[in-house]
Parts: C-alpha cells; structure tokens; sequence
C-alpha cells in the first residue's frame, strides 16, 4: 500500500503520474497513483489533482473534488 513507502517513493510515485497526464497515456490510472500519493500525505500530489478538478484537465471539472484536494494540500504543507 502507499501508505508504506518513502517520501523518496511518493516522489517518484508523483513523477510518474504527472509525466503520464501530460503526455496523454493512460492518465486514468496516473489520477489513481496521484490520489493514492495525496493521500499518503505528498502535497504536490494533492494540489495538483486541485489543478486537475479546478481546470478539468483530463477528468471531469468538479469544483468539490478540487475543493476536497486543496484543503488536503494546505494540510500537508
């Protein structure tokens, strides 16, 4: 589980996702891997799912969802 893993890992974790959605691959699954990181407590995870929700970047624009990862980035900061 996530939850388990490094600072160091959730980093990678985070790289990864984040290079998947901007080169338009499977970017279903990297949302998965970022929330995954988000909620393991890496902040950059989280605000950029916020962007995500806020912006609808490939996932559905919902003003709740971006809400919801925002506040667990100020928490994590």
């Amino acid at each position: 589980m996530i939850q388990q893993i490094s600072q160091h890992e959730l980093e990678h974790v985070y790289a990864n996702a984040v290079n998947t959605i901007q080169s338009q691959m499977n970017f279903i699954d990297a949302v998965t891997e970022l929330e995954q990181a988000a909620r393991a407590g890496h902040g950059k995870a989280a605000m950029f799912l916020a962007e995500l929700y806020y912006q609808g970047f490939r996932v559905e624009r919902d003003s709740y969802k971006a809400q919801y990862w925002e506040k667990m980035a100020t928490m994590q900061a």
